[in-house]
């Protein structure tokens, strides 16, 4: 053959070549851009999810802060409640010291020289009462309007929330910004051309009814929690202390003596509503020929400070209208026929806390609020969600779409995704309870809203999340 026919044989064999290989790179450059793209999504995606679920944790701690807040206001207002009784009590103290009913130099001898001092200690505290009340007030206010309203704002705008910051880390982590450039130049949207084209969709969600509002008169949550750490105040605790004389008074009972009896206590009432009854009374032992040896009690100070509508405690004995004094009648004679007063082996002060009762102090008050805790129902469930991500083809740094690259033409040109393909993505996170510290009894913690122990992480998306989204379009 001739060698000028083989030469062109060969440039025709070369031309061949060098399409397939254009071609090729053609090929390969828009599969490593759609690649590069599904990768950057789904990195994205974990992280727009992961970010959801950090936002549905901090909302579930957010919750349990101020749970544990509305316990410390109510430790608070026990506190209060029980400043005024005792305001109270050292009033009255003080008016009967200087009556002389009964006499400080007779407690002094009969019960020792500090009951004495105790007893002479009572003073007027001037606006005392009316202060504390109105700190009282503040604290329900708080509880009742502010706290609530942060709770409610926090439930109802979790998902609105969770959805912005899932898109806003989602546009984030896709948008490319160059060297020098200005972060707020960008399109009239206000996205740089990389982050457009993005759509985010809710595969699944659990957070719907995951949290209820309960009331707190109930025997569990907000109320035993309350109970439980003002349990932890002495100053919150019974105080009843008894002082017995040594001498023998009478022949009739020779095992009996005079007594001092403090009394007083602070209570949380059915109602949700604190109340304090302080008193104190001193219990001269009597006897005569018609009942024999009795105690006659001479109440030296009181106080109470109660709900407007609340209850005094049961075995608190009373009556509504005491008499001032016993100089028309006998003390006996009256206790018989107008109560059911135990004064042959009673313990408490009847007297004194017929007085407290007739000019107690009546705080209005709403009680224990509304509290928020998981649902019992959903307590062993996962706080999980999936989402789908979508990045439209029109954006990808494909020859067909967004590259610098011209996509060859004729029976060379090669179409990638398109202006109406796209890339999807599924990712899914969750929110769970963990103690950062072993309980001491080496017992699992139930999840709830008493503790700020919520963390997230991202989950495994389910058959179920994942079907959906293969066939989204």
């Amino acid at each position: 053959m001739p060698a000028g026919l083989q030469h062109g044989q060969a440039l025709v064999l070369g031309m061949m070549i060098v399409s397939v290989a254009a071609a090729s790179l053609v090929v390969l450059y828009n599969l490593g851009q759609t690649a590069e793209g599904r990768m950057r999504l789904t990195h994205a995606a974990d992280a727009a999810a992961y970010s959801g679920a950090l936002e549905q944790a901090r909302t579930l701690n957010a919750l349990a802060y101020v749970n544990r807040t509305q316990i410390a206001h109510q430790v608070a207002m026990a506190h209060l409640v029980t400043l005024a009784a005792a305001a109270q009590y050292g009033r009255t103290m003080h008016a009967q010291r200087t009556r002389g009913n009964p006499p400080a130099g007779l407690i002094a001898m009969l019960f020792g020289p500090d009951m004495g001092i105790a007893y002479r200690a009572g003073q007027v505290l001037p606006d005392a009462e009316s202060r504390l009340a109105s700190a009282f007030a503040q604290h329900d206010h708080v509880v009742h309007r502010v706290l609530e309203a942060a709770a409610a704002s926090a439930m109802v705008g979790l998902s609105a929330s969770r959805d912005r910051i899932m898109r806003k880390v989602l546009e984030s982590n896709m948008t490319d910004q160059d060297p020098g450039s200005d972060p707020n130049s960008g399109s009239a949207s206000g996205k740089s051309p990389r982050a457009r084209g993005l759509t985010l969709h809710l595969l699944s969600d659990a957070w719907p009814e995951f949290v209820e509002r309960n009331v707190a008169t109930r025997k569990a949550g907000l109320r035993p929690a309350v109970e439980q750490a003002a349990d932890r105040y002495g100053y919150l605790q019974k105080r009843n202390p008894t002082r017995r004389n040594l001498w023998p008074v009478s022949k009739r009972c020779p095992l009996k003596r005079h007594e001092l009896r403090r009394r007083g206590s602070t209570w949380l009432g059915p109602d949700g509503r604190w109340g304090a009854l302080d008193t104190q009374s001193f219990h001269a032992l009597r006897s005569n020929r018609w009942i024999g040896c009795y105690y006659r009690e001479y109440a030296m100070g009181w106080g109470t400070a109660q709900g407007q509508k609340s209850k005094t405690p049961d075995g608190v004995d009373y009556v509504d209208e005491p008499p001032a004094d016993f100089s028309q009648e006998d003390f006996w004679r009256w206790v018989e026929q107008s109560t059911a007063w135990d004064i042959f082996n009673g313990v408490t002060n009847p007297m004194a806390n017929s007085y407290a009762m007739a000019s107690a102090q009546r705080w209005p008050g709403k009680g224990l609020p509304a509290y928020r805790e998981v649902k019992a129902s959903r307590l062993h469930e996962r706080l999980r969600f999936a989402v789908r991500v979508r990045w439209s083809g029109s954006v990808l740094k494909t020859t067909d779409a967004d590259s610098v690259l011209s996509s060859p033409t004729g029976i060379f040109r090669y179409a990638a995704l398109g202006q109406s393909g796209g890339i999807t993505v599924t990712s899914a996170a969750e929110t769970y309870f963990l103690r950062p510290e072993q309980r001491a009894d080496r017992r699992d913690e139930l999840a709830t809203l008493f503790r700020p122990y919520w963390q997230a992480r991202l989950s495994a998306v389910t058959r179920a999340e994942a079907s959906p989204a293969r066939s989204a379009p």
